[in-house]
């Protein structure tokens, strides 16, 4: 598995210049493109990674598509960290299967805890 040469940017700002200079790489070794279209789940650009938006919050149930929510009911500034960590175990299972089209992890980028099975 192909790792980004460097990084990660600070801004996500630098980041897109970095895609744009063609420096960020998917897991394969390729150039990721420029410019990703929008992402169907969120407001954001889809490049590629799992969204967040996309599964249903391990946290506050918040479905696809929707917004976490706080236990007064009051929409979330940000994800629940459990809701990117579901993300990132996603990427995981979508690496191991062999995907190629996952943007490389950053070089000090640790993998998301595996959920515990509990104990015997």
């Amino acid at each position: 598995m192909n790792c980004q040469r460097f990084g990660p940017p600070s801004t996500r700002a630098e980041e897109r210049a970095w895609r744009a200079a063609g420096f960020l790489v998917d897991v394969a070794g390729r150039a990721l493109p420029a410019t990703g279209p929008p992402c169907s789940f969120c407001d954001g650009e889809d490049i590629g990674y799992t969204c967040p938006a996309s599964l249903t919050c391990p946290t506050c149930k918040a479905t696809p598509r929707q917004r976490c929510r706080r236990p007064s009911g009051r929409t979330a500034e940000q994800w629940y960290r459990s809701r990117v960590q579901a993300a990132d175990l996603e990427d995981q299972r979508r690496e191991k299967d062999g995907d190629t089209t996952l943007p490389a992890r950053w070089a000090d980028t640790p993998l998301a805890p595996t959920p515990s099975r509990g104990t015997p």
